[in-house]
């Protein structure tokens, strides 16, 4: 097995634009934890390097991922410095996004709990400027934990000059303009986009900067159509959060936009026909069949039938908008 500084590593769990994080067992303290190792090719680059670990450390929060330690260190013959954190085994928001739908109410809790530990950071004058799916994490008990500061900076003391993922980045950011809070708010905003579309990535394929600056104006990147059960409520609250000029100006204050909201039903997707749901100790069903006189949509509580959601005869061009208006008006209160 190979060794990192006194570490084993069991495997590699990926890589970004700052080094290479993997699953490695501490055998004096027998735990298993992760580590992101980040090349140091000089050593005036040293403390660059380490900043990350300065940050989290500086951003200590529940809705942070735990730095347990950084040094430097060698690894296969080169200077390294190894941050090291907490392991939790539960993997990234992205990895969700790709393997299962993602309901409203999840995707909700999701990026209130992100705002909780981007707040924290932007009130001990952090910025992220990196965030989205791959770095928000899920802890061991389902706590949302944002990680991966490699890109942090003070905003007080230092400049920000661009970097971090462009697909997130807001007009003022490709205008030339230095990443700030807004920016960071906006690509909270993309990622909550992301999350209520469920989708895992977003297409750039823009040929120039004038054309992505010019998508970004017009609205048209990320394109401004949304799945049919999110409720308008909320697609009011996420639009505000990437608004080129009217965005929400505190994590605070997007945080509050979403704990205003009151669900019902958690809907979730089985197939193109049925829809499950669950509100405390009571369990929803929605699905709708085909008949000779057109469609029946039945809405189910606890395996009866509640008329009053229930339809029939329903004209094949009109079911789909029926059956997802259920959905959105049951989603909240």
């Amino acid at each position: 097995m190979d060794k990192l500084d006194k570490f084993q590593i069991i495997r590699h769990i990926g890589n970004g634009a700052f080094g290479h994080v993997f699953q490695c067992f501490d055998p004096f303290l027998q735990r298993e934890v992760a580590i992101k190792v980040i090349k140091v090719p000089k050593p005036d680059k040293f403390v660059q390097t380490v900043k990350e670990g300065q940050a989290l450390e500086l951003c200590r929060h529940k809705h942070t991922v735990d730095v347990k330690d950084v040094r430097a260190t060698l690894y296969k013959g080169d200077p390294v410095v190894i941050i090291i954190m907490e392991y939790l085994a539960k993997g990234s928001i992205q990895g969700k996004i790709e393997k299962r739908f993602i309901s409203v109410q999840e995707s909700c809790r999701i990026i209130h709990q992100s705002l909780l530990g981007l707040e924290h950071a932007h009130n001990n004058n952090m910025l992220h400027r990196d965030v989205k799916p791959g770095n928000i994490m899920i802890g061991d008990n389902d706590e949302i934990k944002l990680s991966d500061f490699g890109l942090a900076i003070n905003y007080h003391d230092e400049p920000s000059n661009i970097l971090g993922y462009r697909p997130h980045q807001p007009l003022e950011v490709i205008e030339g303009n230095p990443m700030d809070k807004l920016s960071d708010i906006y690509a909270m905003g993309i990622t909550f986009y992301r999350l209520l579309n469920n989708t895992n990535r977003l297409p750039f394929i823009f040929k120039s900067q004038d054309e992505w600056k010019k998508a970004v104006k017009k609205n048209k990147f990320p394109p401004r159509t949304f799945l049919p059960h999110i409720p308008d409520r909320i697609i009011r609250v996420l639009n505000k959060s990437i608004h080129n000029s009217k965005r929400f100006q505190s994590c605070g204050e997007f945080r509050k936009a979403i704990g205003k909201l009151r669900f019902y039903i958690d809907w979730n997707q089985v197939d193109d026909d049925t829809w499950v749901g669950s509100d405390n100790n009571d369990s929803f069903e929605l699905l709708k069949y085909e008949k000779r006189k057109g469609w029946t949509i039945d809405f189910k509580k606890n395996g009866t039938r509640k008329t009053e959601n229930c339809c029939k005869n329903v004209p094949g061009d009109k079911v789909e908008s029926e059956f997802f208006e259920i959905i959105r008006e049951t989603t909240l209160k």
